[in-house]
């Protein structure tokens, strides 16, 4: 199923007043001093369909030295195709019932094809929602979702809802542990 340009682009990099519409309270996050924190995962959003629209890899951390790691999204719409890199400098991963949650963000470092239908750039700020219910193939799958951010703003981010994947895996470790049990 192929979805028109713009109901990609509002679904997969929608402008961060979608998710600054949500009450910014300042979500938990675990920041323990030395704490083994993390957001993994990768794999593929179809929309529901048979062909993968978007492919994702990720690995953010939280280290005694701050936050790193690095976030690849690509779409795979050769009508509106899209692969961004990310140097992770902010994750804030916190409980999300039924399991974790969390923001993963930094700046774009390479983007191709240049220019691009989202119109995303290097030094760009993106931030990626994650969502972990658990191992495939629980009943509730995981979720990711791209939008436009700044810098740090994942700091301050709430748990909020982001669109299923439909392969893959988004494993969340907070401070007491891997979530959901």
């Amino acid at each position: 199923m192929r979805m028109p340009k713009r109901g990609l682009v509002t679904r997969l990099v929608a402008p961060m007043a979608l998710v600054l519409g949500v009450s910014l309270t300042g979500a938990p996050n675990a920041s323990g001093a030395g704490a083994d924190v993390f957001g993994v995962g990768g794999g593929s959003i179809n929309f529901g369909g048979s062909v993968k629209v978007a492919k994702f890899a990720f690995s953010g951390h939280t280290g005694p030295n701050g936050d790193f790691g690095s976030f690849r999204f690509t779409v795979e719409d050769p009508s509106v195709p899209l692969d961004a890199h990310v140097n992770v400098d902010c994750v804030n991963v916190f409980p999300n019932p039924p399991g974790a949650g969390g923001w993963i963000g930094g700046a774009v470092t390479k983007v191709t094809p240049q220019p691009n239908t989202y119109g995303i750039n290097p030094g760009d700020q993106l931030v990626f929602g994650i969502n972990d219910f658990g191992e495939p193939p629980d009943p509730i799958a995981d979720e990711l979702n791209a939008y436009y951010g700044s810098p740090q703003i994942c700091k301050s981010l709430p748990g909020f809802p982001q669109i299923p994947i439909d392969q893959g895996n988004i494993v969340i470790k907070i401070d007491s542990g891997l979530l959901p049990d």
